[in-house]
């Protein structure tokens, strides 16, 4: 039993998103009633104002984020990696006396040799209020409009592979719902726990900015 138990929590994200016999799998908004993840560790730090609260691992779900600023820090030839993007940001909140929240959330985008890299990292800050606008060298503070994602939770470690594994579950779910939505943005990954926690143990998101096909925005 302990065993089996153990293996669970070292399996990474299973997909629920599709039913036997090749139903599709119908949409399913968070709400307040959805079950927290099990098997994880909690986040590290406070979610920001508005956030809504992990999901299930595994379970492809809507969900919606309010307005949020966020100290973004994008790839460049002289920080290509998560830890290059995630130290400046470190001492930007250091200095500015802004606490840390939880989730640090990484972009990806596809490169021209076909290949997937994070393009960004970003730090949310506590409130839509809490700091100012600005430009400080690498990290630049902005304000980010509200959003519709659908997201799967995973566990596990925030690399790569986890990240594509859990992108094709959703390419999938996004495909036999496209009439419903359409993809308005890069995805991403939120990161809920700190290097503390370990591997096993972390709790992730893998999201996919969407919105309604009757409400698409105008490019």
């Amino acid at each position: 039993m302990v065993i089996s138990a153990l293996f669970v929590a070292l399996a990474g994200c299973t997909s629920t998103a599709f039913h036997p016999g090749g139903a599709v799998a119908p949409v399913v908004y968070q709400s307040d009633s959805t079950p927290t993840p099990s098997w994880v560790f909690g986040p590290s730090a406070p979610l920001p104002e508005g956030f809504p609260k992990p999901g299930p691992v595994g379970q492809i779900l809507i969900k919606e984020y309010p307005v949020c600023r966020i100290a973004v820090a994008q790839r460049n030839a002289q920080h290509q990696n998560s830890g290059a993007l995630f130290m400046p940001l470190f001492h930007h909140i250091e200095s500015a006396h802004i606490a840390m929240s939880s989730p640090v959330v990484m972009a990806y985008q596809e490169t021209a040799k076909n290949r997937v890299v994070m393009s960004s990292m970003a730090f949310v800050y506590p409130t839509p209020a809490t700091g100012q606008l600005e430009n400080n060298g690498l990290v630049h503070v902005i304000s980010v409009p509200a959003m519709m994602v659908v997201s799967i939770g995973a566990r596990g470690s925030y690399t790569r592979s986890r990240f594509l594994k859990a992108t094709g579950k959703l390419d999938l779910w996004l495909a036999e719902h496209k009439s419903q939505f359409t993809v308005v943005g890069q995805p991403r990954y939120l990161a809920y726990n700190s290097p503390f926690v370990p591997p096993p143990f972390r709790y992730g998101e893998v999201q996919i900015p969407i919105h309604p096909v009757a409400a698409t925005p105008a490019p």
